[in-house]
């Protein structure tokens, strides 16, 4: 009987070893042998990226402009009236305003001081004398009967009266006057009621005259 040449053939013994070296190679199995791993490489740091602006202008120190906003000084007014009020005083640190009562001063529609006129301007011209400086203003005012430009003009005359009569008697003081009618065009109180009917009160409160003064 013959046997297969390659049966029990055994392999020269060189080439066993061979086999067994490769089999226990450590790269081959996955394996590192101890004492023998490789240092890990470092990952490297990530590097900060600059990005460059070209064009742009330089970055300096950002100032606030400083914005110098001035108020300017209002006069406090304190107001004073007699208990029958035909006569108001409003009086500031510089400037002092009377405002009489037309009706005391003037008949109706008309532009010559009453005596009782005489009397009250007299006490006003010693207030002047005694604490107005520089000009004087009068200015006259109407309620709104009657037409506009009748109402001007008559304004206008009361307070000419009211200047005629103080001016003789402040003639030896340094003191100038000015005459302003505004008519019916800057009331201080309702002419009618919220309905349309006359308002008697508020009338009397628009005709009157204002004398101004600078202390």
């Amino acid at each position: 009987m013959f046997r297969s040449p390659s049966r029990g053939r055994h392999l020269p013994r060189a080439s066993a070893a061979a086999v067994v070296g490769l089999l226990a190679s450590p790269g081959l199995l996955g394996l590192e042998p101890t004492g023998l791993r490789a240092a890990p490489t470092p990952t490297p740091a990530p590097s900060a990226s600059v990005l460059e602006l070209t064009g742009a202008p330089p970055v300096g120190p950002i100032t606030t402009p400083v914005v110098e906003v001035q108020t300017p000084a209002l006069d406090v007014f304190s107001v004073t009236g007699t208990v029958q009020g035909d006569e108001t005083e409003a009086d500031s640190s510089s400037e002092v305003e009377l405002t009489l009562a037309a009706d005391v001063l003037f008949a109706f529609g008309k532009a010559e001081l009453t005596p009782a006129a005489r009397q009250r301007l007299d006490g006003a011209a010693e207030r002047l004398r005694t604490q107005a400086a520089g000009s004087v203003h009068i200015a006259g005012h109407t309620d709104s009967i009657g037409t506009e430009s009748s109402n001007l003009t008559l304004s206008r005359a009361r307070a000419e009266a009211v200047r005629a009569h103080l001016a003789a008697l402040l003639a030896d003081v340094p003191l100038t006057f000015e005459v302003t009618g505004h008519g019916e065009s800057r009331p201080v109180a309702a002419n009618t009621t919220a309905d349309g009917a006359d308002n008697p009160s508020g009338r009397a409160k628009n005709r009157r005259v204002e004398i101004r003064y600078r202390k």
